[in-house]
C-alpha cells in the first residue's frame, strides 16, 4: 500500500484483510469510505500488528448491521453535525515505541480522511495490546471459539443496550400514544360538550321563538276578534238606529196620512152637508122637477165626497202597513 510522500513516514507494503478488499457498495456513504481508507492507512502504518481485537472487531460488526455508524475492522466512523468523529483501535508489535506508532497513525488517518472529504475530522486511536515473541499465536480453533465468545458477550451487551433503548423508546412512545390518547379523548369530550350546549342553546332558543310566535299570534287573533265583535256591535247598533230611525218615519208617515185622511173625511162631510145644506135651501121654492134634479146632484156629491174618503183611508192604511213592515225587530 503507498502512502502520501508528503507525511514523511516509511513506505511499505502490507497485506489486507480479506473484508478490506471487498469492492465497496454502489452508493456507499462518505463515512463507509473513510472508515475503508482509515483502516487500510492505518493498517500501513509501521508498528501496527492489527487492528482492533476480536471483541472490537464484533462490536463494530453489530454496531454496523443496526445502522448506528460506519465501519470496518478496528475502524468506526461516526458522522454528526457536519463533522466526522474517526476511531482507530490497534494492536502495536513489539517493541515498537506504543505512543510513537498511535501519533503516527493519527496523523496518516487524518491526512487520508481530508483527502477524501470536506467535513472537519477528528481522529482518536486506541491502543488496545502490544504483540510481541511472548505471545503465542493462537490455533484457528482456539481463534474462532475466542472470536466466538468476545461476539457473543459483546453481542449480548450490544443487545441488552438494545433492548434497553427499545424498551425505553416503546416506553416513551406508550407514555407519548396515552397522552394523545388522552388528550384526543378530553377535546373529544369538550367538542361534544360544546355541541349538547349549543344544541341545548339552539333549542332552547327556537321554543322561545316558537312560543313568542304562538303568543303573537293568539295576541293577533284575540285582538282580531275583539275588533270584528266591535264592528259587529258597531254595525248591529247603527243598523238598529236606522231601523228605528225608519220605523220612527214610517210611524210619522203614517200618523201624518192619517191625519190626512180624517181631514178629508172631515172636509169631505162639511162640503156634502154645506151642499146639502144650499140644496135643500135652493130647492125650498124651486120646482118638484128641480128638486129631483138638486136631490140627484147632492147624491153624487156625497158619493165622490164619500170615494174621496175611501181613498183617503186607503192611503192610511198602506202608511200603517209601512210602518209595520220598517218596525225593528226585538233583539
Amino acid at each position: 500500500m503507498q502512502h502520501d510522500p508528503n507525511a514523511h513516514t516509511q513506505v511499505a507494503t502490507v497485506p489486507l484483510p480479506a473484508e478490506l478488499t471487498e469492492p465497496l457498495p454502489d452508493g456507499a456513504s462518505t463515512a463507509t469510505i473513510v472508515a475503508r481508507t482509515a483502516a487500510e492507512t492505518a493498517l500501513g502504518v509501521p508498528g501496527v500488528h492489527h487492528l482492533g481485537g476480536i471483541a472490537a472487531r464484533a462490536a463494530d460488526q453489530l454496531r454496523k448491521q443496526l445502522g448506528r455508524s460506519a465501519g470496518t475492522a478496528g475502524v468506526q466512523v461516526d458522522e454528526d453535525d457536519g463533522a466526522l468523529g474517526v476511531q482507530v483501535a490497534i494492536v502495536v508489535s513489539y517493541p515498537r515505541p506504543v505512543l510513537e506508532v498511535a501519533e503516527e497513525v493519527r496523523k496518516q488517518v487524518t491526512a487520508a480522511t481530508g483527502q477524501l472529504s470536506d467535513l472537519p475530522a477528528s481522529v482518536d486511536v486506541r491502543v488496545l495490546d502490544v504483540h510481541g515473541p511472548f505471545d503465542e499465536e493462537q490455533s484457528p480453533l482456539g481463534r474462532a471459539t475466542e472470536a466466538a465468545t468476545d461476539a457473543v458477550k459483546h453481542a449480548a451487551e450490544t443487545t441488552g443496550e438494545a433492548v434497553q433503548q427499545a424498551t425505553a423508546t416503546t416506553a416513551d412512545a406508550t407514555k407519548r400514544a396515552a397522552a394523545a390518547t388522552a388528550d384526543v379523548t378530553k377535546r373529544a369530550a369538550d367538542a361534544t360538550a360544546d355541541a349538547t350546549k349549543r344544541a341545548a342553546d339552539t333549542t332552547a332558543d327556537a321554543t322561545k321563538r316558537a312560543a313568542d310566535a304562538t303568543a303573537e299570534t293568539t295576541k293577533r287573533a284575540v285582538e282580531a276578534t275583539t275588533d270584528t265583535a266591535e264592528r259587529i256591535r258597531d254595525t248591529a247598533a247603527d243598523s238598529l238606529a236606522r231601523a228605528s230611525e225608519q220605523a220612527a218615519d214610517a210611524a210619522s208617515s203614517a200618523k201624518d196620512a192619517a191625519e190626512q185622511a180624517r181631514d178629508v173625511v172631515v172636509d169631505a162631510a162639511e162640503s156634502t152637508r154645506q151642499r146639502a145644506a144650499d140644496t135643500v135651501e135652493s130647492v125650498r121654492d124651486a120646482t118638484p122637477a128641480d128638486r129631483a134634479a138638486a136631490a140627484a146632484d147632492a147624491a153624487g156629491d156625497a158619493a165622490d165626497a164619500a170615494s174621496d174618503a175611501a181613498d183617503a183611508a186607503g192611503d192610511a192604511v198602506d202608511a200603517a202597513a209601512d210602518a209595520s213592515q220598517h218596525r225593528p225587530e226585538q233583539p
